[in-house]
């Protein structure tokens, strides 16, 4: 959490500073988050001499000394204040005592970040020990305060503490452990009892990595820390038919995700198809490049016409994946700081191709709304105006112009935000278009079929956005499973899938729908198979899960045209 909240911190406020952007020290102890707030432009002060009057300084996550923010106040810089809570309240109960003439036995290490700002609040009735053996050198302390750096080792932490209050029974012991590093440490224990190796990854700077990798240590098992994925040895795993993957509190998920991709590419015969080397990458490509997010959106497409009666045109499905292929990539062009954060090497392919791509985008764009001129005026009208308002949220995305809580809000503050524009994206771009071309004497058909298409737009946002969940805190972007949670958007998926069936159902046996649109429960089965997986074995990052989502999809779309072309 503290982690999560000063990254967010200092993205803000580079994006709204007007001056240069510095952290105090590094902000969390992880090179690779390091290097990519270097690329934003916010880079590293340790005295005052490396910045100008008019920068602002980001307070690390770990805490400064009291007299190191005066002295940033004294010298009238701005100052964002990224120090996680709990570290906050070790050092507001440090602050209490020592105001109160207690002495405080902080059990750290002396060099590291979060002990020496805790230090500053003590200031002469500070003292610190590492282990058992320092506490002989403490003075002579009549009712001394115990805390601990909020990432210790729990057990450490509490045979310390405890031999403290046995040489000075009137000693007080307070928890100040963080709860989520203590439970990465109970959890790795009980994932040891199952695995054959373990890999934890982060920092070799990190303090609570260390302690989890001297965890991982102690359970006999073969482990191994790791920064990155390049550092992992095959040779290593050849015995391993499991792996054991955890990480330190600082350790973002996308180089986590690239730890386990690593793995998978190493277990040879027990490989499976859609995991060789070869074809996943060819799978990586169409996925980053929007290919199959335009095939999906005409398939769904087809769906629709099939509902509503109407003749499958395949000018008019071309027309759909065009329009969703431009505007998902420009979208992506421009809201690239999520790629850094969840997938460094999808920005990696978007950042080589970016001028074949915008190139492409355009053109779909306009290809798009050519072909939608042969349908009439109304759908090619709709077209241009929904190029239009794309391109406006695109350039308005920071402008306050929407009244939220009687304030004026950038439209990535409201709740949702996201995914609501990829959910009526899909309905205007492979619901609305398409069914208006086929408005008349198909009117009910036409209302159950759009109401169907929006209904299943809603169900792929809502498993987008449990994928993003973890980079949308981060960047502060308002999505589904933000607003409701991971295990309210599971609910929504279910909703979205069983009110679906009951249009097809309630069409089919009123007459609105014809017979053969039953065919269209195999891919309503599919998804809620789909579901089911994903809520037992969870949903990933990367080519497999988009790979299964966009291919229902698809399998939806088939469907349609086999029972047109047959039937």
């Amino acid at each position: 959490m503290g982690v999560k909240r000063a990254v967010k911190l200092v993205l803000g406020t580079a994006a709204d500073a007007s001056g240069p952007v510095f952290t105090w020290g590094p902000l969390i102890h992880n090179p690779q988050v390091v290097d990519f707030l270097r690329r934003q432009g916010v880079n590293i002060a340790e005295k005052i001499e490396d910045f100008d009057a008019d920068a602002t300084i980001v307070i690390r996550s770990h805490g400064v000394p009291p007299d190191i923010k005066k002295f940033l106040a004294q010298k009238g810089v701005g100052i964002c204040d990224a120090t996680c809570p709990k570290v906050a309240r070790v050092q507001g109960i440090i602050k209490k005592y020592s105001a109160k003439g207690r002495d405080v036995v902080i059990i750290g290490y002396a060099d590291h970040a979060e002990v020496k700002g805790l230090l500053g609040y003590a200031g002469k009735r500070g003292h610190v020990v590492c282990a058992v053996r320092d506490i002989p050198a403490l003075p002579e302390l009549e009712r001394p305060v115990v805390i601990g750096q909020t990432t210790l080792n729990r057990e450490k932490y509490l045979e310390c503490a405890n031999a403290v209050k046995s040489r000075f029974p009137k000693t007080l012991i307070i928890d100040t452990l963080c709860d989520s590093t203590s439970q990465r440490q109970i959890e790795i224990r009980e994932l040891a009892k199952e695995a054959d190796a373990i890999v934890v990854v982060g920092g070799y700077n990190s303090s609570n990595t260390k302690r989890l990798f001297e965890v991982a240590e102690s359970t006999g098992v073969a482990s191994f820390w790791v920064e990155t994925e390049e550092e992992l040895d095959p040779e290593d795993f050849l015995d391993a038919r499991t792996v054991a993957v955890t990480a330190g509190a600082s350790t973002p998920h996308w180089i986590v995700s690239r730890v386990i991709e690593r793995l998978e590419r190493m277990r040879k015969g027990r490989i499976p198809l859609w995991e060789i080397p070869s074809i996943k990458d060819f799978g990586y490509a169409v996925i980053q490049s929007n290919l199959l997010t335009g095939l999906a959106a005409a398939m769904l497409a087809a769906s629709a016409l099939f509902l509503a009666g109407a003749k499958i045109d395949p000018l008019l499905l071309l027309a759909t994946g065009l329009f969703i292929f431009g505007v998902n990539t420009v979208y992506n062009l421009i809201d690239w700081q999520g790629f850094i954060l969840a997938d460094p090497s999808k920005l990696g392919f978007f950042w080589s191709n970016r001028v074949l791509l915008a190139t492409a985008s355009v053109l779909g764009l306009v290809v798009s709304a050519s072909l939608m001129w042969f349908f009439g005026p109304l759908p090619f009208g709709l077209t241009i105006a929904g190029v239009f308002i794309a391109g406006l949220f695109a350039v308005l995305r920071g402008t306050r112009l929407f009244p939220i809580s009687r304030k004026l809000v950038t439209w990535r503050e409201v709740p949702g935000a996201k995914d609501l524009l990829y959910t009526f994206g899909w309905l205007f771009a492979a619901g609305l278009i398409p069914i208006i071309t086929t408005w008349g004497s198909r009117f009910w058909p036409s209302i159950l079929a759009l109401v169907w298409v929006g209904l299943l737009s809603l169900l792929r946002s809502a498993l987008f956005s449990i994928t993003d969940l973890e980079t949308d805190r981060i960047l502060e972007r308002e999505s589904y499973a933000t607003v409701v949670g991971e295990k309210g958007v599971w609910k929504i998926t279910i909703a979205a899938v069983v009110l679906s069936a009951a249009i097809i159902i309630v069409g089919v046996s009123t007459g609105i729908f014809k017979t053969t649109v039953l065919s269209e429960l195999l891919f309503l089965a599919y998804m809620i198979f789909l579901i089911l997986r994903f809520r037992r074995s969870g949903i990933g990052r990367g080519t497999r899960a988009e790979l299964a989502v966009e291919g229902g999809f698809i399998i939806g779309g088939v469907i349609a045209i086999l029972a047109r072309v047959l039937c």
